[in-house]
Formats: C-alpha cells, sequence, structure tokens
C-alpha cells in the first residue's frame, strides 16, 4: 500500500458520519420549515374584535402561552393578532362565548414549559440518534488506529 492510498483510506472513515449529521441537519431544517407555517395575515387586535363583534368569524384559537388569537373568518380569510394585556385576553374569550363562532372556538393555555409537542420530541430524538451515531463512528475509529 502506498502513502497516498494509506492517507486516503484514513480519511474516509471521517467522510460517512460527516456526511450523515449534514443530511440530519438538512432534514431537520426543511421539518421545522415546513411545520412553522403561518398561514395567517397579521392584523391589529381591534380588528379581530369587531370581526368577532359582527358574527364574521367561522372559527378562533386563543393561544395564551404566546399573547396571539387566531381567527377564521366566515369567507374563509385567516388572521392572527397579539396581544400585551392580560385583560385583553379575558375580553376576547368573553367575547367568543356571547357569538359561539359556527366552527368553534378553542383556548389553548400552556402551564408549563415541560409539556413538549411532537415536533420537539421528533426532533429531540433525531439528536440523540445523531449523537449515538457519531459517538459509535468515532470509536471505531480509534480502535482501527
Amino acid at each position: 500500500m502506498t502513502e497516498t492510498s494509506a492517507s486516503r483510506s484514513k480519511k474516509r472513515p471521517l467522510r460517512k458520519p460527516l456526511l450523515l449529521v449534514l443530511t440530519v441537519v438538512s432534514a431537520v431544517v426543511a421539518g421545522l420549515a415546513l411545520f412553522n407555517r403561518d398561514d395567517y395575515e397579521q392584523a391589529d387586535l381591534p380588528f379581530i374584535t369587531r370581526q368577532i363583534q359582527g358574527h364574521k368569524v367561522w372559527s378562533a384559537t386563543v393561544r395564551d402561552k404566546e399573547q396571539r388569537i387566531e381567527i377564521t373568518t366566515t369567507d374563509g380569510q385567516r388572521f392572527h393578532s397579539e396581544w400585551k394585556n392580560p385583560g385583553q385576553a379575558r375580553e376576547l374569550v368573553d367575547a367568543l362565548q356571547e357569538v359561539q363562532p359556527a366552527g368553534g372556538y378553542t383556548i389553548e393555555v400552556s402551564t408549563t414549559w415541560l409539556l413538549l409537542g411532537p415536533l420537539e420530541i421528533f426532533v429531540g430524538a433525531v439528536l440523540i440518534a445523531v449523537l449515538v451515531a457519531v459517538s459509535r463512528r468515532a470509536r471505531r475509529f480509534q480502535k482501527d488506529r
């Protein structure tokens, strides 16, 4: 075996884990981009309130943790707005209870950050799998030396 072929064989084991890591990172970034799409158009809170009070809301979701409301109007348009004052959330919920949109409404209250969604669990599992695979490859590479 010549020196150049010996040096090539030593570099090759590192190529596969690096390619694997790059592929996984690319897949995770692409997945996050797809899951984090926001199809709601930004609107101010008074506009959202007028839509609710005017019975023009088909469905609504109040997200307490993000201080955000998302509505779908009766003509299919989708809007979202944020609030700063906690009292505004109560006013929105009261208005929704009074109007009772045809498609219903949801109030999401998150009390702890420890509850993880499916996306966070998936990303965590992928990262752990990548770390385990890379550490195994590194151990094998060190044994072959």
